[in-house]
């Protein structure tokens, strides 16, 4: 099943491109490797496919109702900033704010047990490790049953044991049907779990065999 499709796309801001002529599908299921070089488009790419930058030309196409869930690649809060875990991952339920409905709660508990940061619900955001964070932003995505998750480099800077709980949730959320777009910079690491992949060079989006990214030679051709 198709989930989104970017059709002779360009990507950038107001009327100038910094990705031109992209075209590509995501369908359920896929865990799909995003990477490039510092500069080379990433972050205009995935703000097109979360929606928060217009499209100069082309078109996006996606069933309707889709629900993504995006995860950054941090958000840092001031110490005494009165925010705790558990209210971090209720902001993943904004939809049911717009609706109307009372904050999930009991999906924010939920999302927080996938995680393993249930213990941490009433602690402050801030003061949670990198790693922790990191699981914490990816409750707040999931707490709204995404359909695609898409992740910012969610495995940089934190530990082998975040890493790890982090990548078995997303594998788990891939076989259930769920499709991941991910950008990362450690592609070696991921070879056993992607299905695809696409390079972000050149002002262009280029899909490759995983093999190849996830190679030696296709680590270099990050920085090319």
């Amino acid at each position: 099943m198709s989930l989104l499709t970017l059709d002779k796309a360009d990507l950038g801001y107001s009327s100038k491109a910094i990705l031109e002529d992209v075209n590509f599908t995501i369908s359920a299921g896929d865990f799909l490797l995003l990477a490039g070089a510092n500069g080379s488009g990433k972050s205009t790419l995935l703000r097109s496919l979360i929606g928060a930058l217009p499209l100069v030309s082309g078109k996006m196409s996606s069933p309707p109702g889709l629900r993504i869930g995006y995860v950054p690649q941090q958000l840092s809060l001031p110490g005494f900033f009165p925010v705790t875990v558990q209210d971090v991952v209720t902001m993943g339920t904004w939809r049911r704010a717009k609706q109307g409905q009372k904050p999930g709660r009991a999906e924010a508990d939920t999302a927080l047990q996938q995680v393993g940061l249930e213990k941490r619900r009433t602690q402050s955001f801030a003061q949670l490790s990198g790693g922790q964070k990191q699981r914490a932003l990816l409750a707040r995505a999931l707490v709204s049953n995404p359909d695609l998750l898409i992740l910012d480099e969610p495995i940089s800077g934190v530990d082998e044991a975040a890493a790890a709980v982090i990548l078995k949730i997303l594998a788990d959320k891939t076989s259930a049907g769920v499709a991941v777009v991910m950008v990362t910079h450690q592609p070696l690491a991921l070879a056993e779990l992607a299905s695809r992949a696409l390079l972000v060079h050149h002002q262009s989006v280029e899909e490759i065999p995983v093999a190849e990214m996830c190679s030696l030679e296709g680590v270099a051709r990050l920085w090319a």
